[in-house]
């Protein structure tokens, strides 16, 4: 799938062109369908193959854990910390609460994972202790996983330098429904609060855009898409990250809280690493700037 040629395939491998076809034959005969098509010396992957490269990657990762922490466990260093988190906790409130933790004095591995809500949860049920710990906004009652609140975070409004918007200091729903909006998907839980508070204050909101990452919602709000309303998290990064001349944060009227929470699975319980990591993400939680 890399290479795309029987030689270049050989190559990175260190082994004989014969031996590459001759495991791709074997491979092809094991599964009953074929790989690749042939054509003009070149290797271009059928449909099958395309859905299978996702999941041997993700193997391929698994792998690599399995490497390391077996090689860790050769000096006796047998903590592993696992932690799955959102792209709106990744980009700087984990890495911070990492750079602290890793300042005490313990010996701990830790692999981070950044991914979406309902994979977050996933990973804790359908693999138990796939993720020992994971981090994710809001919760709803899911079997087989315990839940702690960290902290909250306030709902914000990012707002493009110029629009008639930032002559508010706090918007309310309906000066914000007004605008075009920059949206994020209902079942993610900001989505849902965001939903319910449009509910709630019976206002359509109008979406030219709407996404997943709260991240790419900030940053479409920077280059004046339109409004967005994020997390305080991903607002303090982004204007971190994309500068204060191409947008604002502005308080929105009513808008709720989003807890923050640390998830984990009932089989797994949290080891005294585990705790001491979210007492660190926890006090880096409070470093976050209120609007």
């Amino acid at each position: 799938m890399k290479s795309g040629t029987v030689t270049e395939a050989a190559n990175r491998l260190g082994i004989t062109q014969p031996a590459v076809t001759a495991s791709l034959k074997q491979i092809e005969a094991t599964i009953g369908f074929n790989l690749f098509h042939r054509t003009g010396g070149r290797l271009h992957p059928t449909a099958e193959a395309k859905l299978l490269y996702g999941e041997a990657e993700r193997i391929q990762d698994s792998l690599t854990v399995f490497r390391s922490l077996a090689e860790r466990l050769k000096t006796d260093l047998t903590s592993h910390l696992r932690i799955a988190a959102p792209p709106a906790l990744s980009h700087e409130l984990i890495p911070e609460a990492i750079t602290r933790f890793l300042g005490r004095p313990h010996s701990c591995m830790i692999d981070v994972t950044t991914q979406h809500h309902a994979q977050i949860l996933n990973g804790l049920t359908a693999s138990a202790g796939q993720n020992y710990l994971g981090f994710t906004f809001g919760m709803e009652e899911t079997p087989g996983v315990g839940s702690l609140t960290v902290g909250k975070v306030q709902l914000v409004a990012v707002v493009p330098t110029g629009s008639p918007l930032l002559e508010q200091e706090k918007l309310s729903l309906e000066a914000l429904t007004a605008h075009p909006l920059v949206g994020t998907f209902s079942g993610e839980p900001l989505g849902n609060a965001v939903e319910r508070l449009m509910d709630e204050a019976g206002v359509t909101p109008r979406y030219l855009v709407r996404v997943h990452n709260h991240n790419v919602a900030a940053n479409l709000a920077a280059k004046g898409v339109g409004a967005a309303i994020i997390d305080s998290v991903t607002a303090a990064y982004a204007a971190a990250c994309f500068g204060a001349g191409n947008f604002a944060i502005r308080p929105i009227e009513a808008a709720p809280e989003l807890p923050v929470t640390a998830v984990y699975s009932y089989e797994h319980p949290l080891n005294s690493h585990a705790k001491q990591f979210l007492s660190v993400f926890r006090t880096c939680l409070e470093t976050v700037p209120a609007y």
